[in-house]
């Protein structure tokens, strides 16, 4: 079978992946219509930020408090969901002393398909999907809960209704 789009891989990745996590049921993966994945367990989610991500990368595990941060309190519309490369989630356990913090919606990329599907080589690297564009790449760790990352975030997920009527202030 081959993918046309790179969209269809992450959709295909991301159902792959919730077979992986066996511990808690995870969400369903339930409508691929469109260019990205809608996830059930975040129906209100127009933004997405895709964190490729790993238990034993040191860069990754220093970005990990204030990714962390950041999914806890993201901005309005915003959702992290991280996609480890670990080959087992009992890794990913070990590391978090426990299940990953659920506000990161972890995933095992089961045979890394979707960092390949989108050229990801580098760990950490954050893709910021918004209404199924790909918007922003990220390579390597970021400060996610600084100031400065915040106000781009909520600048690059403000709807376009919302820019247009900022605008028109």
């Amino acid at each position: 079978m081959r993918i046309h789009h790179p969209w269809h891989a992450l959709a295909l990745g991301l159902l792959a992946m919730t077979w992986a996590c066996r511990s808690d049921p995870p969400p369903s993966y339930v409508r691929i219509e469109g260019p990205a994945p809608i996830i059930a367990d975040a129906p209100d989610s127009r933004a997405l930020l895709v964190v490729f991500w790993a238990s034993w990368c040191p860069p990754c595990r220093r970005e990990t408090p204030q990714l962390r941060s950041l999914a806890e309190s993201p901005p309005e519309g915003l959702q992290v969901i991280v996609l480890s490369h670990d080959t087992d989630l009992a890794d990913v356990e070990s590391y978090f002393e426990g299940p990953p913090p659920p506000e990161f919606r972890l995933r095992l990329d089961v045979g890394k398909q979707v960092a390949h599907a989108f050229g990801v080589e580098l760990l950490p690297t954050s893709l910021l999907v918004v209404d199924g564009r790909l918007v922003a790449r990220f390579p390597g760790p970021r400060d996610w809960d600084s100031r400065a990352m915040r106000r781009l975030l909520e600048k690059l997920t403000v709807p376009p209704e919302s820019r247009a009527a900022g605008s028109a202030n």
